[in-house]
């Protein structure tokens, strides 16, 4: 993971607030979190047995910084972070930073960066809830802790996701990714105003229909995606391959606070199912209860445990061999509403939530959505030399039209 950059997977949440907590309160709210979840500061090794896991560190305060920034966005600072954080899952060492940010207006922002392999949103979102906790008994939960099938066992419930991938060969697979070595993380946070968010949510009522929720925003960024793509090979006939979460564990309250809770719902959206947003919809909601009755999440988890025990090298082979070294065409995840349940922070009110992921090159982009009382936010995420700005433009232009703010998308500029 780490040769192909995975290990710098990072991910950073913005909780603005509408004034700075006392810096000790801040500090010792961090220590308690260090010490009450030796997870924070674990790593990942192989065992005798080749199964990557987990490594328990020594449990200690989880690093704070304090930045002034002015009255200006945090989106500069917030980069700087992403791209100089040290963060390493297979090193020793805390797995989440937080920085607190103060503006001359008053207001506030804490800034928590975290790796993927550790938390995503759903984590995160129940992170929060323990900044105010007076519980400092510490916690020996790993997240998931089922035990993984043996490799026969695995290969049987894994198949059909594997004979599901032998049909995306057919198919000349494209993403944003362009070069052998990925750039550092970049992005671009679109935060909607509530009159934007209510467009955004009528159109997708008289489009879709709240039911599909998830099958409407993927549509959305497929389609962005394939805009872009488009302009690049506009002789050929896109297909995007998408990599969609699937929620493993149905009850909110039984989701554990580590590791992913999500299943990769890998699935294929041909040149003629991305002529419309409708139709996209449509084949997006079709294919989703399509994966579910094949049951091919299982599947999926199954083809991850052979993957736990096999080294890197072996397994990229395959990979590469099948999708002609994409994994796929995009990553896109839309988390709902952030945080779901907490409205402040070590007693300061938030005033706005959202994530900003990072991803891997391939495939170098991805299209997140989230909201925080009524304002939808999405985060345009790339990785350098996988596009140029007049493309990041035309991807956005895409987006807010499809979304219904904008009447024409721009077209997208070729490279200069």
């Amino acid at each position: 993971m780490r040769r192909h950059d995975q290990g710098r997977h990072l991910a950073a949440t913005v909780i603005e607030l509408d004034s700075p907590p006392a810096l000790g309160v801040l500090e010792r709210a961090a220590e308690c979190l260090g010490q009450r979840h030796p997870l924070l500061h674990a790593h990942i090794r192989r065992g005798a047995d080749c199964i990557a896991a987990w490594h328990p560190g020594s449990p200690a305060s989880l690093p704070v910084r304090h930045h002034p920034t002015g009255d200006g966005d945090l989106t500069g600072l917030v980069t700087r972070l992403l791209r100089e954080c040290r963060i390493d899952i297979l090193q020793p060492g805390p797995n989440l930073e937080l920085h607190l940010a103060t503006k001359q207006d008053g207001s506030a922002a804490l800034i928590l960066i975290w790796p993927h392999l550790l938390f995503d949103a759903v984590g995160i979102d129940l992170l929060l809830e323990e900044f105010d906790s007076p519980d400092k008994s510490r916690r020996q939960a790993w997240g998931e802790t089922a035990p993984l099938p043996g490799p026969s066992q695995a290969w049987k419930l894994a198949k059909p996701m594997v004979e599901e991938m032998r049909t995306f060969p057919a198919w000349r697979i494209r993403s944003g990714h362009q070069s052998r070595t990925a750039g550092p993380p970049a992005f671009r946070l679109l935060r909607f105003t509530r009159a934007e968010s209510t467009l955004i949510r009528h159109k997708m009522n008289s489009t879709a229909g709240e039911l599909l929720l998830l099958p409407y925003f993927a549509a959305v960024a497929a389609r962005a995606v394939k805009s872009v793509i488009s302009t690049r090979h506009p002789r050929e006939e896109t297909a995007l391959l998408l990599s969609l979460p699937v929620q493993r564990i149905s009850d909110p309250t039984k989701r554990p606070l580590f590791q992913n809770h999500m299943t990769a719902w890998s699935l294929l959206l041909t040149h003629e199912e991305l002529a419309d947003l409708p139709g996209a919809t449509r084949s997006l909601f079709k294919k989703y209860g399509s994966f579910l009755r094949r049951k091919l999440p299982a599947a999926m988890d199954a083809l991850m445990a052979l993957m736990h025990r096999c080294p890197s090298r072996l397994y990229l082979k395959p990979a590469s061999f099948y999708l002609k070294g994409e994994i796929c065409s995009l990553f896109h995840s839309h988390t709902g509403t952030f945080p779901s349940r907490v409205r402040s922070v070590l007693g300061c009110a938030i005033t706005h939530a959202y994530h900003l992921p990072t991803v891997s090159s391939p495939p170098g982009i991805g299209i997140f959505f989230s909201e925080y009382d009524g304002q939808i936010a999405a985060t345009l995420s790339w990785r350098d030399l996988s596009l140029h700005s007049g493309e990041i433009d035309a991807l956005e232009a895409q987006l807010r039209h499809d979304l219904g703010l904008d009447q024409t998308p721009s077209p997208v500029p070729t490279q200069p």
